[in-house]
């Protein structure tokens, strides 16, 4: 990091000081926007429950894109709009074979591909299933309209691997376009088209999208080919009930697999690939649809929602050793009752999982299934759950949140190959919460404690040395104790969070490997503690000028054991983002700048991940003369400003020192927007 940047971000750090040590923040202020009238209306929808941001006793951040922010910028990945909410850290790895690495302070950080230790819901559905595993290739980004984080665990609300919520809504606003087509291209030969529709017809309200995504990537064999689709509406039923829907699919025909890189090659030669990756097309194709459909129904009593959704995947994975093919079938049935006419709130509810996984796995040949057959079988994960939240006004000011949810889950496997399987795996789980808010004039003070659990996916359990059928009888779930308090409000034109946490996770889940590009095995190694500050500020500096910030400060390490003492692989311990906004008459300008400090790759901590400055640049501009009922909005973007060589990611405990996924060099986008009124 050069000079003139540290100066900066030390300044920056300087201001948060003074701003958040201010008195005032606890004083009685006059609030003249209306940003509190907006939140006291809105509800968390990531807790489906009826609580409000205003008295939610837990720490959330929330992101509302407007149609400048939306025009601007039409990300590719989730870290585009993550980077400056605290809490959470999105790893682009652009590597679409893999996806990007989330992880909600700390939890989340062993996964090799996909998400682990984290819901994420889009448009009411869970995009994870049964046993854990996420798979983020159904959300577009540059579709997301609304962003929720419980940066927490949250298993009272959702279960199995909760240690925070990333819950994302597509839904466009009702005065949205009616019809919208975006196009762009940009460096690396990459291609983007979408289209939105957005309507009414008769009593039906109907939105949804449809894009094309399609890059040749930085590094050589990253390319990738992906379809999205999307379909939902709502209709009131009757006087007292609403029906809403959602049809959702996913396409990706290619997407191929660089592997990682040693550090000097990662820095030498960033564009290339790991030989032992593509020279065996190592990669992956996937089809994916998804149905939803929910029904809520007013009682004098109270309300009740029940809800149902359904998904279907398609894999073909390819890689150094071996050749994957699952066919998933997996549904969530879900039912809460809200009761209204008691003296405190009170939320109690059912749910049901079910996952059935078609798994084959054989030798590859030339990027081609092989005859030699290593693992056939079909996985069933269940999961049954009950669960209740109440909400008890002490008074005007004081509130005591409660919850408690009581998960059971069972592992079975069915053997196709006519050899002894190594028996079922059950789980469970009880997953208590707790937590109280105090309202000031203009702010609110939280504690909350929290539980949750994350038990071994089917793939950890499938995965281990000798290989064969069955599941590993040797891996138990992680459990995860959690305590926080923070303060958030507004400052005349500034809004602020600020928490301070501290998490244990027992049992911890571990990946390594035998050999170097082999598979990854998974067994529990001890404990670890988790704490650390975030804070977010939201600052209005004049009616057309916006500075959002970040600041994470996080130490995450292994508690017992020979590893006690060290860092966990994949945390970065400091963050820093921000953005910019400058919007004069029909113009936008926006700068967003991270800063990423050094984090270790392996658990041993004997290799790091050099820290790293990103500065990209946004412009826009509104033209609404030209056509009475359009607007036409032209874009550019420059990512990666100053040209930084940086490695976007690790590959977290790889043998053989290939940890690095390096990041791209500067590149452009530049793009159309049209909307139709």
């Amino acid at each position: 990091m050069n000079i003139s940047l540290r100066k900066s971000l030390t300044k920056v750090i300087a201001i948060f000081i003074v701003l958040f040590s201010s008195p005032a923040l606890y004083g009685q202020v006059v609030v003249d926007d209306s940003l509190q009238v907006r939140l006291d209306e809105i509800t968390v929808e990531a807790a489906h429950s009826s609580i409000s941001v205003d008295a939610a006793p837990l720490s959330m951040s929330y992101l509302v894109r407007d149609r400048a922010e939306l025009a601007a910028r039409p990300a590719a990945t989730m870290d585009e709009l993550t980077f400056s909410l605290p809490g959470i850290f999105v790893s682009n790895r652009e590597n679409y074979a893999l996806g990007e690495r989330l992880t909600i302070r700390g939890l989340g950080w062993r996964s090799q591909f996909g998400v682990r230790g984290a819901q994420v819901i889009l448009d009411d559905m869970p995009l994870t299933v049964a046993d854990g595993q996420t798979i983020m290739n159904m959300v577009d980004p540059s579709m997301v309209e609304r962003i929720e984080l419980l940066r927490g665990p949250s298993a009272t609300f959702w279960g199995n691997s909760s240690g925070g919520v990333l819950y994302m809504s597509t839904k466009p606003a009702p005065d949205a376009p009616k019809i919208q087509y975006r196009g762009y291209s940009g460096s690396f030969n990459t291609i983007k088209q979408e289209i939105r529709l957005n309507t009414r017809i008769g009593d039906t309200r109907l939105y949804g999208y449809a894009t094309y995504f399609d890059t040749d990537g930085f590094r050589d064999h990253s390319a990738a080919r992906l379809y999205r689709t999307s379909i939902g509406g709502e209709r009131a039923i009757s006087d007292y009930g609403n029906l809403t829907f959602r049809f959702n699919y996913a396409g990706m025909p290619k997407a191929q697999h660089p592997g990682s890189l040693n550090k000097e090659n990662a820095r030498e030669n960033p564009t290339a690939s790991n030989p032992f990756f593509s020279n065996n097309f190592a990669g992956k194709n996937f089809d994916q649809a998804m149905a939803a459909v929910s029904y809520m129904h007013n009682f004098e009593s109270g309300n009740l929602t029940l809800s149902a959704n359904g998904t279907w995947r398609d894999l073909h994975n390819p890689l150094p050793f071996g050749y994957i093919g699952l066919e998933r079938n997996a549904g969530v049935l879900r039912s809460i009752y809200r009761f209204d006419e008691l003296p405190f709130e009170l939320n109690i509810g059912a749910e049901y999982k079910i996952q059935r996984d078609d798994r084959l796995e054989t030798d590859i040949v030339d990027g081609e299934r092989g005859d030699q057959i290593r693992v056939q079988q079909l996985e069933t994960v269940t999961n049954q759950a009950l669960f209740a939240r109440m909400g008890i006004p002490v008074n005007q000011r004081f509130n005591i949140n409660l919850g408690l949810r009581t998960d059971r889950l069972l592992f079975k496997s069915e053997d196709n190959l006519g050899e002894a399987l190594e028996g079922d795996r059950s789980f469970f789980a009880l997953n208590p919460s707790a937590g109280f808010s105090y309202k000031l004039n203009n702010s609110q003070i939280y504690t909350n404690f929290s539980t949750s659990f994350e038990s071994p996916t089917t793939v950890e359990l499938v995965n281990r040395p000798g290989g064969g059928n069955g599941f590993n009888q040797n891996i138990n779930p992680e459990r995860t104790i959690s305590i926080e308090t923070g303060v958030r409000g507004n400052l005349n034109r500034l809004r602020y969070d600020i928490a301070v946490y501290g998490m244990r996770v027992n049992d911890l889940i571990i990946s390594f490997q035998e050999t170097e590009d082999g598979p990854s095995f998974f067994r529990n190694e001890g404990n670890s503690i988790h704490y650390g500050i975030e804070t977010g500020a939201d600052y209005d500096l004049s009616d057309n000028i916006n500075l959002r910030l970040m600041l994470n400060v996080l130490r995450a390490e292994f508690d017992d054991g020979e590893l006690k003492g060290n860092s966990i692989p994949g945390v970065a311990p400091f963050r820093y983002g921000s953005t910019l906004n400058y919007t004069p008459r029909n113009q936008n300008f926006s700068f967003d700048h991270q800063w990423v400090g050094r984090y270790q790759t392996n658990s041993a901590n004997t290799e790091t991940n050099s820290p790293y400055s990103i500065l990209n640049f946004r412009w826009s501009m509104e033209i609404s003369q030209t056509f009475e009922s359009a607007v036409i909005r032209p874009f550019i973007s420059v990512q990666n400003i100053l040209n930084e060589r940086y490695n976007t990611s690790v590959a977290i405990n790889n043998a053989g020192g290939a940890y690095f996924e390096p990041g791209s060099d500067r590149s452009f986008q530049v793009g159309i927007q049209l909307d139709l009124f």
